[in-house]
Parts: C-alpha cells; structure tokens; sequence
C-alpha cells in the first residue's frame, strides 16, 4: 500500500457468514478503516469533519487481517495498561501462559475505559502517487477521553510492514463502546480494570 497500491484487494461480503470473526486493514483508496468486532463491521470515514461508521460489508479494503475466535481467555492486569507498550506485554505474556506461541502471529482484545485515546481515520483526497509522505498526510485524528471502548489487534514480530506498521509489532483498531466511532488506534491509556484477551486453548495459529 505505502508503495503505491491502493486498490481494494479485499472484498468483505465473502466474510460476511463467517462467525466470531475479528479484522482490521485500511479502506480501498485510502480513504477509511476497517475494524470488524465479533463478526459486526464498523466501516470509518471521514464525512465533513466528523468520524462516520457504518455497520456494512459492502466495502473492500487495501488489505485485511483476520481470524475467527470462538472463545477468549480473559484476565484483568494487576497494573493499568498505560500505553500500547504496556499492551503488547502483558498480550505477549497471556498468550504465553495459555499456551499460544507469541513467536506465531496472534490476535487480542482489550475492553475498558480510555482515559486518553487517539486514533486516526484515512482520508486520502489527492490523485498523486502513494508513499509514506502523503499517507502520514492523509490521516485524520481525533482525541477522546474518558470513553468506553475495546481494541482488537494482532501482534507479530515477523511482519512489521505487511500488517502491522513498519515501527511495531501491533496493529491495532478501536471502538467506542455506543459504536459511534472507530479507527486505527496510535496512542492509548486505560483506566484500572481493563480487560485484556487472547485466544483461548485450542485455537489454531
């Protein structure tokens, strides 16, 4: 996509019968996010100077990242999850205790109250060629505080640039708890008793 390539190379509607499926990737054209919760699609775009969604599988996005997960093994961290660092450890170390290998590509959830959150939705409006530039250029953030919300990302630290940003091994989107905003999620610190999830025993990497 950072190359150039912004054509939808993936169409939702065949996804649309799948059960507890989890997603995430950027809107065909740059122009918007995917998030998709529990089989619910939330489809973010920017109209005037407002987050729009919409709960649709008519849409196609650049990429998507996807599993399906029945049943989630859920804990509650002892400390705050402060930031998406503070995240990606305690995802790495859950999944390590419930027998995921955090060497392998694997989803989590995370549900509680932000205190402080940024996200951003693409909005690309120029015809010029893509590259890293202008798609820092075509995101459009917003801040919220003191919002109820739950991520769905996927972590790897073998494909930095394929689907998780070139600086990162997470990829991560957010939800507003009423489903009125979502987007690609860039900084966060939740409040005590956020609940953070991986797949439980026995799914399949």
């Amino acid at each position: 996509m950072l190359g150039g390539d912004l054509r939808g190379h993936v169409a939702l509607e065949p996804l649309a019968a799948l059960r507890h499926l989890y997603a995430l990737g950027p809107l065909e054209g740059v122009r918007g996010e995917v998030s998709i919760f529990g089989s619910d699609p939330s489809i973010a775009r920017i109209e005037g100077d407002a987050v729009a969604t919409a709960s649709t599988w008519s849409a196609r996005a650049c990429f998507l990242v996807w599993a399906q997960v029945p049943r989630w093994s859920e804990h509650t961290p002892r400390d705050p999850l402060a930031d998406l660092d503070a995240i990606e450890r305690e995802a790495v170390a859950l999944a390590r205790r419930t027998g995921l290998d955090p060497d392998r590509p694997f989803p989590f959830r995370v549900e509680g109250t932000a205190v402080l959150v940024t996200l951003h939705v693409l909005d690309k409006r120029d015809s010029l060629p893509h590259d890293p530039e202008r798609h820092e250029r075509a995101k459009v953030r917003r801040t919220l505080s003191a919002t109820a919300v739950e991520l769905i990302g996927f972590h790897s630290r073998h494909h930095r640039g394929v689907f998780t940003p070139r600086e990162s091994n997470v990829h991560v989107h957010v939800r507003t708890a009423d489903g009125r905003i979502s987007g690609h999620l860039e900084t966060i610190g939740l409040a005590p008793g956020a609940r953070l999830a991986v797949p439980a025993a026995g799914w399949t990497q």
